[in-house]
């Protein structure tokens, strides 16, 4: 069954310390564990230890937003915190807020993982998995971030990269599907591997009756531009061409602070915490 709903966000104190806190935590993740590092033959009485790795790798894993420092506002299409605020909160939406039985697991985030830190990560915003009954349900991610005044803004149907047609891509164009959940896996640990693996197998072969798709979308709306009756656009007018798969979409509005007021807030919180 198709899901569409809007809910309010109130922006404040705490939610914007617990996102910042995430942002870091994910943007600092590394693969290996400090603690098996062997502190005397990597720092041998140098007069520091893995603390001090930890920080170091820590703050510049973090982007720096000059135009934000110098307090020039910074084009939509170029804010990676903009475009970051929305992952991270799609990403926490679908793993965290949906009841258990529809939760996904998402074990690699494209936020600790893209290429450069500075610049947004290509292809899909996020891909995640659960299993019930023997079948393999992937989900597909994209997030976008919108104060346009029409409803639906240009990002859900009309841009090349809107939600609409990418997920219609997806949908339409099954070895696409299998190429990005193959790079997908080859960077997973070994149990992780495994179930997208079995979906992998299953998309190729054809066995319809143990893997299915949910199209997740997650868009970020000003509190004066949502309209609930519109935004969900094509995704929801036209939402027969995504079956036998499923969509998601999740309309996220700050009911209190804009767009901008909440990025910033965000960015000027992300910075305290690495100076720290």
């Amino acid at each position: 069954m198709h899901k569409f709903e809007k809910t309010d966000i109130k922006i404040f104190d705490t939610f914007i310390q617990k996102f910042a806190e995430k942002y870091l935590e994910q943007r600092s993740q590394t693969q290996f564990d400090y603690s098996t590092i062997n502190e005397k033959v990597l720092y041998d009485n140098l007069g520091f230890g893995t603390e001090a790795l930890k920080q170091i790798i820590s703050k510049n894993a973090v982007p720096i937003d000059k135009k934000r420092e110098q307090r020039l506002q910074q084009a939509a299409l170029n804010d990676i915190y903009r475009s970051d605020l929305g992952e991270l909160l799609m990403t926490y939406y679908f793993e965290e807020k949906l009841p258990d039985k529809e939760k996904f697991i998402i074990p690699l985030k494209n936020i600790t993982f893209r290429e450069r830190a500075e610049f947004s990560g290509r292809g899909l915003d996020a891909i995640g998995y659960k299993c019930s009954d023997g079948m393999v349900e992937i989900l597909l991610g994209e997030a976008k971030v919108s104060a346009e005044q029409k409803s639906p803004p240009a990002v859900v149907d009309y841009t090349d990269d809107s939600l609409y047609k990418t997920h219609l891509k997806h949908k339409n164009n099954v070895p696409i599907v299998i190429q990005r959940l193959s790079d997908y896996a080859r960077r997973l640990n070994g149990k992780d591997a495994t179930i997208i693996g079995a979906a992998i197998l299953c998309i190729d072969k054809n066995i319809t009756d143990r893997y299915a798709i949910t199209y997740g979308c997650t868009l970020i709306r000003d509190y004066n531009c949502v309209d609930e009756t519109a935004d969900f656009g094509k995704l929801k007018s036209n939402q027969a061409e995504f079956e036998p798969g499923k969509i998601n979409f999740s309309i996220l509005s700050f009911s209190n602070k804009s767009i901008e007021e909440t990025v910033n807030l965000f960015y000027q919180r992300v910075q305290e915490l690495i100076a720290k």
